[in-house]
């Protein structure tokens, strides 16, 4: 069993710091280094970064919540009247077949690709007319059966918010802050900051796959992280791509066999959002790896128990999809119950056949997992990584199931913040009226956008007016599909779009996928008539984002196994060629140990996202120094390789070839200017910008700013000093900003 519980963000500011490697020149004498490569390494923090989170302080206001734990379930359940068969290797699909009409029963779900690759078949049969004991029973005889086992219950839990939110994501930097009444220890959290300050992109995207209660994929912080199907054109009831499953853009349900995974409850949009809830949005949270991207595989109806048999399928699906070229490197399992299946099994094996990374909550019921098992996390296969929670002072939560010998390592799972089911605030203000409405699926998001509201027919492209340009237009419903309607709405340079009724009453529609949608709202006919009689006429149109409700508080090893996900993907990222048990050893052998977690957990650590992408601990990336000199440097990051006066972490953060002495960062000479100033010159990397400073006394410290944030314009700067002084002589520096 895994549970659910409570969250919160970050009240600390992170402050932006430059980034820099330093030069000082004077126009009468030859440049001169001015070194302070210690300085670059301690203030490498991405500005960008450092707003992102300190914008989510001030645009969460969350209301109080928070959840008490859940009831336990029975050890080993199980859907009465199913079973999952195996048959014999001897045995094809037609002979299963025959065999299974012989015990008047049939395939409901047939696993095509996973009996592909075990080379035997399986799938799931029912009977209404017999026990799960009696088929049982009754397929075992069959000489064509290899094995028949329950379809087994998984669960995570749910309940009622009860405590107050708070406002910091303590697991990716804990400053010691006080957590629900508990004050943390500072350095108790990932160290998020550091390791991305580190990170590489990959060329092709990670794709990380949530087997959970689905995903809302419109949430505005987690549509952008959504993985969508290349090989499949959305709602058009086609299987584009030819893998058995129509139109599965996002993903697919295997509860209920629809090609919508939308969240049934909030658990798997929490997940996905610790995960890879979107950065730099100045919106909501964070997740571990905000590059990567979300497979939503839907494995529960009621947003609370699973069936091996929809965790099977879901699993299956991902193996088949990185077989055609996905980049799947990991799997969220965030729930748990009791009951082996070797059906499950093979499937999660097969996985890591394929290269993906299997990763599972250990429970929450302070059980020693050495002892008793739960499932999947206890099949203990070579793929698997099993993940305890740790609270904010680096113990082993409460709740939290352990094991030296079967969990391997605890991850922030108390008071975790995250994405929930998106909670709008919709409606269209004219006057001193104001209308409810209904956001459309995938509308773009406002908090208010205000302009003349221009009557535009049926939403054909010729029922513009050229007055709706940077307005608001209003649509009839009807003989158009909306995502026509919004188009046409935009093609003709509306800011937001309003369909109302053409039959009684509200109504609610979609957009069909995801794009880059102006704001979309329904009215009821009534509402869309009664406007229309004032138009043209100013008004408001606001669909925003209800942060309050939007976000929430969880624990459980449910929240801490995401971070572990999401440090699975980190690695992927920047480590490409890396195999299964290469990234797993990456993750493994690089946590921090704690008090503790000893005994606790096989590595008696907790996850460290920095030390997996720098092992040697010299501040450098791993993936930089493997690049450059075929081999990890150890602990000294100052030696200067290639003798050009740059130490190895000055040519990082500079981003030059600490291979080549005529690749560093320093100022050339400079040469006259028209306005009887100077032209600075230096050699620059793009994607880097710059901040060239001015002294006229060393002692006194560079105290002029001639400009900063300069783009570079690789390969080479130029950036004018025209200011006269009296001083003859001038010193200069230039830095790495970012």
């Amino acid at each position: 069993m895994t549970m659910l519980n409570s969250n919160e963000l970050p009240t600390h500011q992170l402050q932006p710091k430059s980034n820099t490697e330093t030069l000082s020149i004077s126009p009468a004498v030859s440049p001169s280094r001015d070194r302070r490569d210690t300085e670059c390494r301690a203030l490498r923090i991405r500005p960008r970064l450092g707003l992102i989170l300190l914008a989510l302080v001030a645009s969460l206001g969350l209301a109080p919540s928070a959840w008490s734990v859940a009831t336990s379930h029975p050890a080993e359940q199980y859907v009465e009247g199913d079973v999952i068969v195996t048959f014999k290797p001897s045995t094809d699909l037609s002979g299963a077949q025959q065999a299974l009409q012989g015990h008047s029963l049939q395939f409901s779900e047939h696993f095509a690709f996973l009996s592909e690759q075990r080379q035997r078949h399986s799938g799931l049969v029912r009977a209404s007319d017999r026990t799960t004991a009696q088929l049982i029973a009754e397929l075992s005889s069959d000489p064509d059966v290899e094995l028949a086992e329950p379809n087994y219950l998984r669960w995570i839990s749910s309940s009622v918010p009860t405590d107050a939110l708070f406002s910091q994501l303590w697991g990716l930097q804990n400053t010691g802050q006080s957590v629900n009444g508990t004050a943390g220890t500072a350095g108790a959290d990932i160290e998020f900051v550091s390791a991305w300050n580190l990170a590489q992109t990959s060329a092709t995207p990670v794709v990380v796959a949530v087997v959970d209660t689905g995903v809302d994929y419109t949430h505005p912080d987690l549509a952008p992280s959504m993985w969508t199907n290349p090989g499949e054109t959305p709602a058009n009831s086609v299987d584009d791509d030819g893998n058995g499953y129509v139109d599965d853009i996002y993903g697919y349900d295997f509860a209920g066999g629809t090609a919508n995974p939308s969240d049934s409850g909030f658990h798997g949009s929490h997940v996905a959002g610790t995960i890879a809830a979107a950065g730099d949005n100045l919106l909501g949270t964070i997740g571990v790896n905000y590059q990567a991207k979300i497979m939503a595989l839907k494995a529960s109806s009621d947003g609370d128990t699973f069936t091996s048999s929809a965790v099977i399928s879901a699993v299956q699906y991902a193996t088949m999809m990185k077989t055609r070229g996905v980049n799947v490197v990991a799997i969220n399992a965030s729930f748990g119950g009791g009951g082996s299946s070797s059906t499950e099994r093979a499937a999660i094996q097969a996985v890591g056949n394929a290269g993906i990374i299997f990763c599972a909550a250990a429970g929450n019921s302070s059980v020693n997992r050495d002892v008793t098992p739960d499932y999947p996390a206890s099949y203990r296969l070579a793929n698997m990584i099993v993940v305890a929670a740790s609270d904010q002072n680096d113990g082993l939560a409460s709740f939290s199931d352990y094991g030296a010998t079967t969990v391997d390592l605890a991850a922030p799972g108390v008071n975790i913040l995250s994405t929930v089911p998106a909670v709008t605030s919709t409606y269209v203000a004219q006057a001193s009226s104001t209308y409810s409405a209904s956001e459309f699926t995938f509308s773009g998001y406002t908090t208010g956008i205000t302009g003349t509201i221009y009557d535009c027919g049926l939403g054909y492209a010729t029922n513009f007016p050229a007055g709706v340009r940077n307005n608001i237009a209003l649509i009839s419903r009807g003989t158009l599909y909306f995502s026509e309607k919004v188009a046409n709405a935009m093609a003709a340079g509306a800011r937001s779009a309003i369909i109302y009724n053409n039959v009684s009453g509200s109504f609610l529609g979609t957009l069909q996928y995801a794009s880059n949608w102006i704001p979309a709202l329904s009215l009821s006919q009534a509402d869309g008539l009664t406007l229309k009689s004032f138009l043209p006429a100013s008004g408001t149109v606001v669909n925003a984002v209800d942060s309050s409700q939007s976000y929430d508080v969880l624990s459980g090893t449910s929240m801490a196994t995401p971070h572990v996900v999401g440090a699975v993907a980190f690695a992927a990222m920047n480590f490409p060629a890396e195999n299964v048990s290469q990234r797993i050893q990456r993750v493994l052998a690089n946590v921090d140990t704690v008090a503790g977690l000893k005994g606790k957990v096989v590595t008696g650590g907790r996850l460290n996202l920095l030390r997996i992408v720098d092992t040697d601990r010299n501040g450098l990336p791993d993936w930089w120094e493997q690049a450059y000199f075929s081999r990890l440097l150890g602990t000294d990051a100052n030696a200067d390789a290639d003798h050009d006066g740059a130490s190895n972490l000055a040519e990082w953060v500079a981003g030059t070839n600490p291979t080549n002495a005529a690749s560093c960062l320093r100022l050339l000479a400079p040469s006259a200017s028209t306005a009887n100033g100077i032209v600075l010159r230096w050699p620059s990397v793009a994607g880097k910008t710059y901040r060239l400073e001015r002294a006229t006394n060393l002692l006194a410290g560079f105290n002029a700013v001639v400009r900063s944030n300069i783009s570079a314009t690789a390969p080479t700067n130029s950036e004018p000093d025209t200011v006269i002084l009296p001083a003859n002589t001038r010193y200069y520096r230039i830095m790495v900003e970012q």
